[in-house]
């Protein structure tokens, strides 16, 4: 598998194949700013920025905003979903080892019909991979590779997005870096159901990755403008009829990812920049709206000297 870091917490970018697709742009014209969104949350004298990334970003692409420069600047703690380094990539093996490969009796080439196999099979060799070395992948991890390999086929091995570059910058300065969960808790994440569940996911993700392009194209374009607005709306159309998914892959996860938010927002004179995946923000169970009902301060820090825009608290 190679340095496939995707498959670790690249968001559950790749969990949401099922519902939401990862974001790949390579095909299309790059905007020519970004900008971002960035919030701050006031507790006393403790201040936390919270960022939501997209965890695969075109090669090369400059994200950043003196805004975030100056946030990361302040802060003494960063915070993460999940650890990229080489003890993640070993614990992300020893998982696929248990967890991800079908009994000696199976492969795909005999769960998938024929067109079904052969149209798995062409992505994969369209990538430069080996159909053959993918054919024993449960189907949950088949989907996987079959996402990254469709809509990543030339930049497979150097995937990169926002928190990479964050956590570089917070190793590189001797900043602290915490993470929220575990890589086997996140694997544990795309594994959930059961074979039969994941077959039929398979199956129906064969079909729909072209409908991927226009879908990551607007989710890209919608991140990169900073309309927090538009991309909440997007992921809840992407999650319709959907409830349990949305409730299991993200909201769940925010309710968890609140105590360790008490805690950074409960250190006296600290600054911590948190970096989730952009679909945690925003939404009626997102972390800004449980962070709201907390009765923190929330604002939304201002772009090129603009006053900072309240979303909850004192003068919202």
């Amino acid at each position: 598998m190679g340095r496939l870091r995707a498959l670790i917490g690249r968001g559950l970018g790749l969990a949401l194949l099922l519902t939401v697709p990862t974001m790949s742009i390579a095909e299309s014209a790059l905007p020519s700013r970004a900008t971002p969104a960035l919030w701050r949350v006031h507790n006393g004298t403790s201040t936390v920025y919270l960022f939501g990334s997209l965890h695969i970003l075109p090669r090369g692409y400059a994200w950043t905003t003196p805004e975030i420069e100056r946030a990361m600047n302040a802060s003494d703690l960063f915070i993460f979903e999940v650890p990229v380094d080489e003890t993640a990539l070993q614990d992300q093996k020893a998982f696929i080892i248990e967890h991800g490969l079908l009994p000696l009796h199976q492969s795909l080439r005999s769960l998938l019909s024929t067109n079904e196999f052969q149209a798995y099979s062409a992505v994969l060799r369209r990538a430069g991979l080996k159909p053959e070395l993918f054919e024993h992948y449960r189907p949950w991890l088949a989907a996987v590779m079959v996402g990254l390999a469709y809509l990543h086929r030339d930049d497979l091995v150097t995937l990169k997005g926002a928190d990479d570059d964050l956590m570089a910058y917070a190793r590189d300065h001797g900043r602290k870096l915490v993470y929220l969960e575990s890589i086997r808790q996140q694997m544990e994440l795309l594994t959930a159901g059961d074979d039969n569940g994941h077959l039929k996911a398979l199956k129906n993700l064969i079909v729909t990755l072209p409908r991927a392009r226009t879908q990551e194209k607007e989710l890209f374009e919608t991140w990169s403008s900073g309309d927090a607005a538009r991309f909440t709306a997007l992921l809840d159309g992407y999650f319709k009829g959907r409830p349990e998914a949305k409730d299991f892959l993200i909201d769940r996860r925010n309710r968890n990812w609140l105590e360790p938010l008490r805690e950074a927002l409960g250190r006296q004179n600290g600054t911590t920049m948190l970096t989730v995946g952009a679909a945690h923000i925003g939404g009626e169970n997102g972390l800004l709206a449980l962070l709201c009902g907390e009765g923190y301060d929330v604002e939304r820090v201002g772009e090129r000297g603009e006053p900072a825009a309240k979303v909850c608290g004192a003068g919202a």
